[in-house]
């Protein structure tokens, strides 16, 4: 064979791999404009992260670290600057944890405080885990509170809960190295932010029958004020005949004088 059918020969394969790359490349080119694009997920749907003041410090292990216990690759004065930004959170998991026992007093039904709870924060959230005993003390002071029937409840149990509340929550300040400057009755025990009790009643029948009542109250009283007025009416227009009749016959007998 020739140099030059060699030559052409070469030429001819070189062709047909620039040509077969070619191709390759607008099929995936036109693969990828016919294949559909995925959504954009909204932010508000998009979890916030968490807190990066508190990235590797979540949940028990937090606790442990304000506690005092050392942890592995955190210094013992970045903890200690982290106190201040700890104690929202310790402050908003004891609250929530009152709240949920106010709920729960109301519907009368009793939970088990869950020792792990997510907080937010200015800068996203953070897992706070607190001890299960203390926050169980917290809720049950808010359950027994919502127990107690608003206008008959005797000062020496609400000393009794003020006490109990605040010597746990100083503990659990005391063990977090934080201080408490304002105890938590003075804003937990708050009349004002108590939910209102529901009517008393153990079932939906007494329930429906108190509403029946409650609506039905205003009518009869209603209509008592319609038949006592209807009444009045009645005994003033007797009244007017009365006097009508009695001066017709003062007149009759005076005409009959004057024709004589």
């Amino acid at each position: 064979m020739s140099n030059f059918m060699m030559n052409v020969i070469s030429w001819i394969l070189l062709i047909l791999i620039i040509l077969t790359l070619y191709l390759i490349d607008k099929v995936n080119h036109l693969s990828k404009l016919s294949s559909p694009e995925k959504p954009v997920e909204a932010e508000e749907d998009m979890e916030p992260p968490g807190d990066i003041l508190f990235a590797g410090l979540e949940g028990k292990r937090l606790w442990d670290a304000m506690n005092g216990r050392p942890i592995a690759g955190f210094d013992a004065k970045l903890i200690d600057a982290l106190r201040v930004h700890f104690e929202p959170i310790l402050r908003e998991h004891i609250g929530a944890t009152f709240k949920d026992g106010l709920h729960d007093g109301v519907a009368k039904v009793s939970n088990s405080p869950a020792s792990q709870r997510k907080i937010d924060t200015p800068r996203g959230f953070v897992n706070s885990w607190l001890p299960s005993q203390h926050l169980g003390s917290v809720y049950r002071v808010a359950h027994e509170f919502a127990e107690l029937d608003q206008d008959v409840r005797e000062e020496e149990d609400l000393v009794r809960l003020q006490q109990t509340l605040d010597s746990v929550t100083q503990m659990l300040h005391q063990r977090a190295g934080i201080a408490l400057d304002i105890p938590y009755s003075e804003w937990l025990l708050d009349d004002a932010s108590r939910p209102e009790r529901p009517t008393k009643a153990s079932d939906s029948d007494t329930l429906a029958l108190t509403d029946q009542s409650q609506t039905q109250a205003p009518l009869t009283q209603g209509l008592e004020q319609v038949n006592a007025y209807e009444e009045q009416q009645r005994q003033d227009i007797a009244a007017e005949e009365d006097a009508l009749n009695m001066t017709a016959e003062i007149i009759e007998p005076s005409a009959e004088l004057k024709m004589v």
